[in-house]
């Protein structure tokens, strides 16, 4: 058993395909990677663009969420190879991006593998066929189910690309419910966006008026920046025999101008002379982290029900495939999985230490085997919090306050 070490030269490397492309992509990585894969299912998002189409369903295409724990002294190399082999140069092809991990801690046998490799030595850079961006933010909302359509239409039409969506348990709440948890269903949607910076903030502030969040329960909105990523993620389907799309004119006027910033048609100063709307009253944002945990499913509920009981508030759960390139299978041409979870907690920075070594702590006494726990930084997190009431809001009878 390997002993817990920790790390901060790792990043969690993201990449999202269409479904037919996935054997394809995972034969071609793990034969020139050592890398292990994690993979869940998820859906795209096609908005249909005749006027009289508008009243129908939103299209979903199926998609593969693929994430790699990788060095970050590989990470430049591994995206170009993954980007070529994907076919990410094309429109409608996929994305993928790259977020730094702050602190990893892991006894995993792969991750103290990958370490070992890092002792050897590097090979210069070479540039890729695909230009990676470093202006990019992966928003995440976790909102009520039944108000992901319009979640999704409002981020699209805030300047976001084709919104990703998966399924996710809720943990926190309704755990702490009673037999009231049977009135909240512990299945919520994530909806996942990747925005360029100029656009982000109106992006965020559609989804969380479309998602509601700034009343109680319904969720929480929280955005990362990105290191590296390319996007070609399509919106929007219709005939386009006769005409480009949205994206394929806004990345010639990109070319043509040779930056971003003519999308910007917004002022600092108007962005702060904006009245705050009564829905946000509610809303903060504190300075938070991403806590990450992945770890075998046979130790998730023991390992959520301690999350809880160290006071974190809340987690959600997505239950994943870990594809490893060590099994002896693997030669055969036999893919083997391995049965993951992946639990994702947007804690107080201040209390993110504390958190870590306790969970940490518990898997080491309880002898958890392959145990890998990442926290990245957080650019902001809305979610509802009651405030106290004013003493002008006390109670009163015919006209004179009533002590408590």
């Amino acid at each position: 058993m390997v002993d817990f070490f920790e790390k901060n030269d790792f990043s969690l490397v993201t990449l999202i395909i269409p479904q037919g492309r996935l054997s394809h992509t995972l034969t071609m990585i793990q034969s020139r990677w050592p890398y292990n894969v994690i993979q869940f299912d998820c859906r795209g998002t096609l908005v249909r663009e005749q006027w009289f189409q508008a009243f129908l369903p939103i299209m979903n295409p199926e998609c593969e969420y693929l994430q790699f724990v990788v060095l970050d002294s590989d990470v430049t190399e591994f995206m170009q190879f993954c980007s070529e082999v994907s076919d990410l140069n094309l429109p409608g092809s996929g994305a993928i991006f790259s977020i730094k991990c702050s602190r990893l801690i892991s006894n995993a046998k792969a991750v103290a593998g990958y370490c070992e490799q890092a002792e050897r030595e590097e090979e210069p850079e070479t540039e890729g066929v695909v230009q990676l961006k470093d202006n990019l933010y992966a928003v995440y909302a976790l909102i009520q189910s039944g108000r992901t359509e319009q979640a999704i239409k409002a981020a699209i039409q805030a300047g976001s690309h084709g919104p990703i969506v998966y399924f996710v348990e809720g943990r926190g709440t309704r755990d702490r419910a009673g037999w009231l948890k049977i009135t909240k269903k512990p299945y919520e949607e994530v909806v996942m966006v990747l925005v360029e910076d100029l656009d982000r903030e109106s992006v965020i502030e559609a989804l969380v008026t479309a998602g509601r969040v700034g009343s109680l329960g319904s969720g929480v909105v929280f955005d990362m920046p990105i290191d590296k990523g390319l996007v070609n993620l399509p919106t929007s389907v219709g005939n386009r025999s006769h005409r480009s799309s949205n994206e394929q004119i806004t990345s010639a006027i990109d070319q043509l101008m040779g930056n971003t910033d003519w999308r910007n048609r917004r002022t600092l100063d108007a962005l702060m002379e904006k009245v705050q709307a009564p829905h946000e009253q509610n809303l903060v944002r504190p300075k938070s982290v991403l806590l990450g945990a992945l770890i075998p499913r046979k130790y998730a509920n023991d390992f959520l029900d301690q999350i809880l009981i160290i006071g974190i508030p809340g987690a959600n759960v997505t239950y994943a495939k870990l594809f490893s390139g060590d099994d002896a299978n693997n030669e055969k041409g036999v893919q083997i999985h391995h049965e993951l979870v992946q639990i994702r907690m947007a804690v107080l920075e201040s209390e993110s230490v504390d958190y870590v070594s306790k969970l940490q702590q518990y898997a080491a006494e309880q002898g958890y085997k392959g145990v890998t726990i990442y926290e990245q930084d957080l650019a902001q997190v809305v979610r509802y919090q009651i405030k106290a009431k004013d003493d002008d809001n006390a109670r009163t009878y015919r006209g004179a306050k009533v002590s408590e």
